[in-house]
C-alpha cells in the first residue's frame, strides 16, 4: 500500500491515545476495582485475580520479538486493530462465561494485545509516520496514557455499582469493539508505514534517528550498548513495577497511619504526570542519555530516604514525588532512548527483543516483592529495591561511556 499524506498530530495523537487509555484502563487497572466482587461471587483468590496481570505482561513480553520483526517487515499500522479486537473478545468471553478458565484466557488475549497492538505497535508506528516529531509524540502519548487509572478506576467503580461487575466488563468489551476497533482500522487503512520500512538503507551508513542525531557505533559496540540499556531499564523497571503495589504497607511499617499512607501513595499519579509534562517541555534541550542517568541516579537515594532518621511524613512525601516523577520520565525514555541511539531503522525488532526480558522481569516483580516482604520484612524489600536501582545506575553509566567515546561520535 503506498504511503498516504503524513498524519496530523491533531487527529493522530488523540486517536492513538484513546486506544491506549481504553486498552490499559480496561485491562491492567481493572482487577483493582472488581477484585472484591470476583472473590465474593466466583470465589477467586487474590492470587488468581492478580496473576492475571502477570500473565498479560509475561505473554506481552514473549510475543514482542515476533511482533517487532513483523512491524519492521510489514509496518506497524496493520497491527493497530489487534489490541481492541483481542481485548474486546477477552472481556465479552469472561463476562458471558465467568470462570477461572475464561479468566486466564482473557488475560492471555490481553497479553497478545499488549505485544501486538498496544505500546510497541503504537510507538513503532509513530517513529515511522511523524518524522522529527516522534520523540515529542511518544512523550505526549505517554503523558495522556498516564490518565488511564485516573479515568478508569472511578469509571469501573461507577459501572460496577450500576451494572455489576459483569456489566462493567461487558461494557468495556463493547467499547473496544464498537468504538476503538473501527477507529484503529481507519488509522491502519489511512496511513501506512510499510513503504517507509521497505525503503532500502545504505549498509555503509550508520542508522540515523528521526530526531536528526545518531550515534555511530561498530557492531560490537552497538551490541554492548543494547545490553547495557536493557540491563538499566530492566533493573529500574523491576522496582517501579513491583514496589508500588506494596508502597502503602511500606509507609505504614515506617510509622504512617493508614489514611496518610493512602493519601501520599495516591499522589504518585500526579507526580508522574507533572514530571512527564516537564520532560516534554525541556526534553529536546537535554541529551536523553544524560536525562536517563539523572533520573536513575535519584532512585536509590529516595528509597534510602524512607529508612532515614528524617521525619517519616516528610520523607514519604519527598519519596513519592521524586521517585514517581523519575520513574514516569524513565518510562518514556525506555522507548525514546533506543530511537535516539539507533534510529527508526529496525526499531520494531529492537524494541521487541528488548521487551522480552523486561516484561518477564516486570511480570515477576510484584510476586518477588510480596515474597520478600512476607518472609524477610519490609526493610529487606527496601534493600532489594535499592540494590536493583544501583544496578540500573551502573548499567546507565556503562551505556553513557559506550555512546560517548570518541570513536562513537555522533554521525
Amino acid at each position: 500500500m503506498p504511503r498516504r499524506s503524513p498524519p496530523s498530530d491533531v487527529v493522530l495523537l488523540p486517536a492513538l491515545a484513546l486506544g491506549q487509555i481504553v486498552g490499559w484502563g480496561s485491562t491492567y487497572y481493572l482487577p483493582s476495582v472488581i477484585a472484591g466482587a470476583l472473590g465474593r461471587e466466583l470465589g477467586f483468590s487474590a492470587t488468581t485475580i492478580y496473576l492475571g496481570v502477570t500473565v498479560m505482561v509475561a505473554i506481552g513480553g514473549l510475543v514482542s520479538p515476533t511482533a517487532g520483526r513483523l512491524f519492521d517487515r510489514w509496518g506497524a499500522a496493520p497491527f493497530l486493530p489487534v489490541a481492541p479486537l483481542t481485548i474486546g473478545v477477552g472481556h465479552l468471553l469472561f463476562a458471558a462465561w465467568p470462570c477461572v478458565t475464561t479468566w486466564w484466557v482473557a488475560w492471555a488475549l490481553f497479553g497478545v494485545a499488549m505485544g501486538f497492538g498496544l505500546t510497541l505497535a503504537v510507538n513503532t508506528f509513530l517513529t515511522r509516520t511523524v518524522g522529527a516529531r516522534a520523540r515529542m509524540g511518544i512523550g505526549l502519548l505517554a503523558l495522556l496514557v498516564g490518565f488511564a487509572p485516573t479515568l478508569f478506576w472511578p469509571a469501573t467503580a461507577w459501572l460496577e455499582a450500576r451494572l455489576g461487575w459483569k456489566g462493567a466488563v461487558a461494557a468495556y468489551g463493547l467499547l473496544e469493539l464498537v468504538l476503538v476497533l473501527p477507529l484503529q482500522v481507519w488509522m491502519s487503512l489511512r496511513w501506512s508505514d510499510r513503504a517507509i520500512v521497505a525503503a532500502p538503507a545504505e549498509p555503509t551508513e550508520p542508522a540515523k534517528t528521526v530526531d536528526g542525531g545518531g550515534v555511530r557505533m561498530s557492531r560490537g559496540r552497538r551490541t554492548a550498548a543494547i545490553v547495557a540499556m536493557v540491563v538499566a531499564f530492566t533493573a529500574q523497571g523491576f522496582t517501579s513495577w513491583g514496589l508500588p503495589l506494596h508502597i502503602i504497607s511500606m509507609f505504614e511499617s515506617f510509622g504512617l497511619g493508614h489514611d496518610a499512607a493512602v493519601r501520599i501513595a495516591a499522589a504518585s499519579g500526579a507526580a508522574t504526570l507533572v514530571a512527564r509534562s516537564l520532560e516534554l517541555a525541556v526534553g529536546r534541550r537535554v541529551d536523553p542519555i544524560t536525562m536517563t542517568g539523572l533520573c536513575i541516579a535519584v532512585l536509590a537515594p529516595m528509597l534510602a530516604l524512607l529508612g532515614s532518621p528524617l521525619d517519616v511524613l516528610t520523607s514519604a512525601w519527598i519519596f513519592i514525588v521524586v521517585w514517581s516523577g523519575a520513574n514516569g520520565i524513565l518510562a518514556v525514555l525506555r522507548v525514546t532512548l533506543p530511537l535516539h541511539l539507533f534510529g527508526a531503522t529496525a526499531y520494531g525488532s529492537l524494541m521487541g527483543r528488548m521487551s522480552l526480558p523486561q516484561n518477564l522481569v516486570f511480570a515477576a516483580s510484584p510476586a518477588i516483592f510480596s515474597t520478600v516482604i512476607d518472609h524477610a520484612g519490609v526493610t529487606a524489600a527496601l534493600w532489594l529495591a535499592i540494590m536493583a536501582s544501583l544496578s540500573a545506575l551502573a548499567a546507565a553509566l556503562v551505556l553513557a561511556r559506550i555512546a560517548r567515546r570518541p570513536e562513537a561520535a555522533a554521525a
